[in-house]
């Protein structure tokens, strides 16, 4: 699995490992877990956060200073702040948002959860997505795990991914297969 990922997948799933590997050993998976959620809907949430994290142009222990000032908002648990002080040291901030989901992928695996992304143009209501959630737990089972994106390009429709199967529904996907059909004919 680890070779068929790109070079920035592949360090934040060492990264990820490691820090889950240590979470589990100290028993802390949950509350460790708690906080990335947080830390991730706070970077979801404050885009000029999201550009400070990913900017060259700001030091890794000035991104430091800024999430262990968080971190303090959320009451951390110490091995996350500890973990955030081996990103600044290796300078891999870059990649944080991306090790948050691998932690969390790691986790539903661990669980045995199935994951499933749901990936659609506009944001679904809360109706539609417990539509979309009873529909995949009568066909995969109970222990689901969704995560609801948009994605604006998609035009309409859904893309369902679970594991490494994708059913690609959205127009963006139609209009490319008629455009392949048309160049054939």
């Amino acid at each position: 699995m680890a070779s068929q990922l790109a070079s920035g997948d592949l360090v934040s799933d060492r990264y990820a490992s490691a820090l889950y590997d240590l979470a589990a050993e100290k028993k802390l998976v949950d509350p460790v877990l708690e906080d990335l959620s947080n830390l991730k809907n706070i970077l979801k949430g404050n885009k000029e956060l999201s550009l400070v994290v990913k900017s060259p142009l700001i030091t890794s222990i000035d991104k430091l200073n800024i999430f262990e000032s968080l971190l303090k908002k959320i009451n951390a648990n110490e091995l996350t702040s500890t973990f955030l002080k081996v990103i600044e040291k290796n300078k891999r901030f870059s990649n944080l948002a991306s090790i948050i989901t691998q932690f969390m992928n790691i986790n539903s695996q661990k669980r045995g959860d199935v994951l499933a992304d749901i990936t659609s143009a506009d944001e679904l209501n809360d109706d539609q997505k417990n539509n979309i959630t009873n529909q995949l737990k009568s066909i995969l089972g109970d222990k689901l795990s969704l995560s609801f994106d948009v994605d604006k390009n998609i035009m309409g429709g859904l893309i369902v991914k679970v594991g490494s199967k994708m059913i690609d529904t959205s127009l963006a996907n139609k209009i490319n297969k008629l455009k392949i059909a048309m160049k054939g004919a």
